[in-house]
C-alpha cells in the first residue's frame, strides 16, 4: 500500500525519510522480494519530493543491499539468497570488505554486498559472497574455556 511520506523530522534530510519510509514497507512486507517497486516519477508524486531526493533514497537502500537498481528500469526488491555453513579453521583469519569491481563480476554479486576474505594459516585467501555464507568457528576445546575463565591467559585468547 503506498503512504505518503509525512515529514514528521524537519532536521532530518527528506531523502533519508523517504528511505526510512521505503525500508519499512520493505520490513512489513508491503513490497516482497522480486516485487517492482513504483517508478521514481510515481514516487516523486506520492513523497511530494523532488527526483534526486528519490535518487538518493534509493541509493541508500541499494547500498544496504535491500533493493536493486538498473538504468531504465525501476527498483527492485532484492531476493536473499540461501546461506552455506562455511567452517572456518584455526589459524584463519576473516575480513569483511567491500569487493573490487573486478571480484563483484567474478563472483556475481550486486554493488553495496560486501565479501569475506579467508586468510588460511597456510597463506591461502579465499574471496566469498557474504550473503551466501554463514561463518561457523568450531567451539574451543574444554581445557581452553577453563584457562580462559580461570584468568590464566591462553595464547588463542591474545588474537
Amino acid at each position: 500500500m503506498l503512504r505518503r511520506l509525512a515529514l514528521v523530522e524537519p532536521c532530518k534530510a527528506q531523502y533519508l525519510q523517504v528511505a526510512d519510509v521505503l525500508r519499512e514497507q520493505i520490513a512489513l512486507g508491503e513490497y516482497v522480494e522480486g516485487q517492482v517497486l513504483p517508478s521514481e516519477a510515481a514516487l516523486v508524486d506520492l513523497h511530494a519530493v523532488s527526483l534526486m531526493t528519490i535518487r538518493r533514497a534509493l541509493a541508500i537502500l541499494r547500498e544496504e543491499g535491500l533493493v536493486t537498481t538498473q538504468r531504465g528500469r525501476p527498483a527492485r526488491v532484492r531476493r536473499r539468497p540461501d546461506r552455506r555453513r562455511f567452517a572456518l579453521e584455526a589459524g584463519s583469519r576473516l575480513i569483511s570488505r567491500m569487493p573490487t569491481s573486478d571480484e563483484r563480476a567474478g563472483l556475481g554479486i550486486e554493488r553495496g554486498v560486501p565479501v569475506l576474505e579467508i586468510r588460511r594459516a597456510d597463506g591461502t585467501v579465499e574471496t566469498l559472497d557474504a550473503e551466501t555464507v554463514e561463518v561457523v568457528v568450531q567451539p574451543l576445546r574444554p581445557q581452553v574455556v577453563r584457562g580462559v575463565a580461570s584468568g590464566r591467559a591462553h595464547p588463542a585468547a591474545a588474537l
